[in-house]
């Protein structure tokens, strides 16, 4: 079976001007070590400028709303989309797996104890195989995978540790879904 890959629509992001400002404005302020207490206070978000992860989930609803019998399996996200709200939220309006990616020193608990996914991963190290990849193409690549909590998502999650002959470090990537 051939797979297919399509863009269903997009959106522009536009930063919310206010916040830009105040964002500049406090990196300068910090940089200059002004203490928190004596800096401006974040302004309060515009609506009229959605954040990029507002604009994916309204993109995923109106997709959903325009074909319903349309059935989503995966849904693949760079690391800007990988808190674990946001995961959720996406899992339950295509009702299948989502897939981001996680930074080295995401921390998990793991026997009770809080380490980075970086530290779990030396501690049990991936192993080697050899997996075909997007047009049959044969690879060396190192991997690993568990079912591990995630603390900032507050729940398990299944987390690959993955680097390709020839890279120096892994990535991480993240499932919603724990059966992957």
């Amino acid at each position: 079976m051939k797979r297919l890959t399509i863009p269903v629509g997009f959106a522009f992001y536009h930063p919310d001007p206010v916040l830009s400002s105040w964002n500049q404005e406090d990196k300068k302020l910090r940089k200059a070590k002004v203490k928190k207490a004596q800096r401006p206070p974040k302004p309060e978000r515009d609506p009229n400028y959605p954040t990029k992860q507002q604009l994916s989930l309204q993109l995923v609803q109106e997709f959903r709303e325009a074909h319903p019998t349309f059935r989503v399996k995966g849904y693949l996200a760079d690391s800007l989309y990988s808190k674990g709200e946001y995961l959720d939220e996406i899992s339950t309006r295509i009702d299948g797996q989502v897939v981001s990616q996680l930074k080295a020193n995401q921390n998990i608990l793991f026997r009770g104890q809080k380490i980075s996914i970086e530290t779990f991963f030396q501690r049990y190290p991936p192993i080697e195989k050899t997996i075909t990849i997007r047009g049959g193409e044969e690879q060396k690549v190192w991997m690993g995978a568990a079912r591990l909590k995630v603390t900032s998502h507050g729940k398990k999650r299944f987390v690959i540790a993955l680097k390709y002959e020839g890279q120096e470090e892994y990535r991480y990537v993240v499932a919603t879904d724990m059966s992957w």
